[in-house]
């Protein structure tokens, strides 16, 4: 067990720490920093920043551009593709990304690699298998945070299914720009939230990572909040999915990627991320929330339905969606120029 802390604001916990710690942290910030997680090894982490830091910095633009994403949410995005907040900054984020699905049975990639990822294939295909071990182990105790049996979340997320979890290499190149400078057009990821279950997050040395808190009575304004940045541990985010599946119990935050605040900060940011989904076929149906016995529980229930169905685009009234539909819907805001499957 392990007693909670909070670096910057975020909960710090360990993989067998109390479901009350767990369940505390996702159901206000949504975020929690999970301390030296035994898998991935922090071996394996450091292997697979060097792997995508090879990736981007000396695969050829030819190479890159053979292997573009795709509406399948595979492949590279080239800088200023994607538009996390395309209101707010439509010229889009300023940084590449490459898109993974799980590999197969056979560790086997199920879609064209460029050569210096394809000459890793195992080494990748280790690295998916572990994060995906490490959001089993989250799963089961969120699922015991709320009363449910302990694989109803592992359950609906096997590995060896279709689905759109997705290991996501991330750079962001050195730059002028600087936030402090009011460069009110540009930014490195805009402001969003995660589309599925729960995201991992292996960060190296830069941050820039910052988060949404809601207003509150001692903060009466919603404030961005600097994520740390821990390299011996994981940040874990609550998704879309999850918070309308769990009826709100737990919260997806907003988050984004500021431009640097120093010269210190502007040099060249890489990232890992891995987005867990469940299987494409499973049904997301709005579980009734175990935390509103109160008096006011059926009050705070319709607004969290309200606000789902503004924010998601998704009635718990109307027949359930499965989590490849949902997906898709999201999916279709955010790129531009992606290439058919």
């Amino acid at each position: 067990m392990s007693n909670q802390t909070a670096i910057n604001g975020i909960p710090s916990v360990t993989v067998d720490a109390d479901v009350s710690e767990i369940f505390k942290a996702i159901s206000s910030v949504g975020f929690l920093s999970v301390e030296s997680p035994p898998i991935p090894s922090p071996a394996d982490v450091a292997r697979m920043f060097e792997i995508g830091r090879d990736f981007f910095l000396n695969e050829s633009l030819e190479e890159k551009e053979k292997v573009g994403i795709t509406t399948g949410n595979v492949g590279w995005v080239k800088m200023r593709q994607e538009k996390l907040d395309a209101q707010g900054y439509p010229g889009g984020d300023i940084k590449e990304a490459y898109n993974m699905r799980l590999f197969d049975e056979n560790n086997k990639a199920q879609q064209p690699l460029p050569p210096l990822l394809a000459a890793h294939e195992d080494e990748i295909a280790q690295f998916m298998r572990s994060c995906h071990g490490l959001c089993m182990s989250l799963l089961r105790a969120f699922a015991r945070a709320i009363e449910l049996p302990d694989d109803f979340f592992t359950s609906r997320h096997p590995y060896d299914r279709p689905q759109g979890s997705i290991l996501r290499l991330l750079y962001y190149p050195p730059t002028e720009l600087l936030e402090a400078e009011d460069n009110r057009n540009d930014i490195r990821a805009g402001a969003h939230s995660d589309y599925g279950s729960l995201t991992l997050l292996f960060q190296k040395d830069v941050g820039g990572l910052q988060i949404l808190l809601p207003s509150s009575p001692d903060s009466p304004i919603p404030r961005w909040l600097n994520a740390p940045v821990l390299n011996d541990s994981v940040l874990v985010n609550i998704g879309d999915l999850m918070e309308f599946w769990t009826g709100g119990q737990f919260k997806s935050t907003m988050h984004r990627v500021a431009l640097p605040r120093t010269r210190e900060e502007a040099g060249p940011r890489f990232s890992i991320a891995f987005f867990l989904h469940p299987d494409d076929d499973v049904l997301i149906s709005r579980l009734t929330p175990t935390t509103l016995s109160n008096s006011n529980g059926a009050q705070e229930a319709n607004r969290r339905i309200k606000l789902h169905a503004a924010r998601f685009g998704v009635n718990p009234d109307d027949a359930p969606v499965t989590a490849k539909e949902w997906l898709l819907r999201r999916l279709s805001a955010t790129y531009t120029g992606r290439r058919e499957e």
